[in-house]
């Protein structure tokens, strides 16, 4: 288990960090040797991108949610009209 989570850690530290650094080209290697470890990169890259996706997702429809509430509903009527005079000048 503890390979397990060494591997995670070293497959996060590759996929998360912005600058090339001598530990990500020695991890390339690796992937190159071990094709089973590209595949486990593959994989969590996917995970990361599936979990911003619907983090963002999440967010538009919360913005969505706000708008609705703030733009069509009587009770911010008034909220509505001093936004839209700020436009108008």
């Amino acid at each position: 288990m503890k390979t397990s989570l060494n591997e995670l850690r070293l497959i996060e530290h590759y996929l998360l960090s912005d600058a090339k650094d001598g530990e990500s080209f020695l991890f390339e290697a690796k992937m190159i040797l071990q094709p089973e470890l590209k595949q486990q990169v593959y994989w969590q890259n996917k995970t990361y991108h599936t979990v911003r996706d619907y983090g963002r997702k999440q967010l538009k429809n919360e913005i969505n949610n706000i708008h609705e509430t703030l733009f069509n509903t009587a009770e911010h009527q008034s909220f509505r009209q001093q936004v839209m005079r700020l436009f108008r000048k």
